[in-house]
């Protein structure tokens, strides 16, 4: 894709400070520097089928981080290694293709 410093259809969304914004992060955003003394931190979250857990163990969440956090919000943040598996395929279309050419590893050997 191609980058731009700005765009003519670009939008700000200007944000006091303790702000919280929530977009898709697979839109194109941008930032400015923080010239402030506190880091500014994004939370990019995505769901997936339960079975594509990471490739490697990732970090727990901060227990105290936690803790503050309301009781119906708690639940949606456990442990991020957990895998559930199910091999009956609850959420895979019945016609799913079982090959995936364009994805193959093979597809960089063509001349």
């Amino acid at each position: 894709y191609k980058r731009f410093e700005s765009h003519p259809e670009e939008v700000m969304v200007p944000a006091k400070a303790g702000s919280a914004v929530l977009i898709n992060h697979k839109v194109f955003h941008g930032n400015y520097p923080n010239v402030g003394d506190y880091p500014r931190e994004m939370l990019a979250i995505a769901y997936r089928p339960g079975w594509a857990g990471p490739q490697d163990k990732v970090s727990t969440w901060d227990g105290e981080n936690l803790a503050k956090l309301p009781d119906a919000v708690r639940p949606l943040l456990g442990d991020r290694n957990t895998r559930h598996w199910d091999y009956h395929g609850g959420n895979k279309p019945p016609n799913m293709k079982k090959e995936a050419p364009g994805m193959n590893p093979s597809r960089w050997e063509r001349a």
